[in-house]
């Protein structure tokens, strides 16, 4: 790996190799962003020539360390791309939401990565649930719960 050549990555480059980093393949960073598979693999090539790195593990690492990617969040969020819309990333839903994601481990923290949105929100909706439960708001979610005693 060199020095940084050719300046800014695109905010799309940015979001394909935070999906690269997350450990997704060319098929489902495809699907991610709406792309063909082979727009995909032209684009992690070319990121590669730019910035002189060998493979994507090398590209991964050039964007942490060149400070392209954010250092304090793992997996790297994944965030709007300008003209292709919006990349759901479910740690980021989650965390809105509220749940303390940051305090999971790593492995809790995968799981959850690989959430579609559909999934994260049923997610969302049971810590809804419980937050109301708590509060004494919802007697039916405490009956149930007394019930499983």
């Amino acid at each position: 790996m060199t020095a940084l050549r050719g300046g800014e990555i695109s905010s799309r480059g940015l979001v394909l190799v935070a999906l690269v980093a997350r450990g997704h393949t060319t098929d489902r960073v495809a699907r991610a962003l709406r792309l063909s598979r082979h727009t995909v693999g032209e684009e992690i090539s070319v990121l590669l020539d730019r910035f002189n790195c060998r493979n994507r593990a090398e590209l991964v690492a050039y964007c942490y360390v060149h400070r392209l990617l954010p250092i304090d969040v793992w997996p790297p969020p994944c965030g709007p791309v300008k003209g292709v819309g919006d990349v759901f990333d479910p740690l980021t839903a989650l965390r809105e939401a509220g749940l303390p994601v940051d305090q999971l481990s790593a492995a809790q923290r995968e799981v959850l990565a690989g959430l579609t949105e559909e999934e994260t929100s049923v997610v969302v909706a049971v810590q809804l649930r419980l937050v109301e439960a708590d509060s004494g708001a919802d007697a039916e979610v405490w009956a149930h719960d007394l019930k499983l005693l």
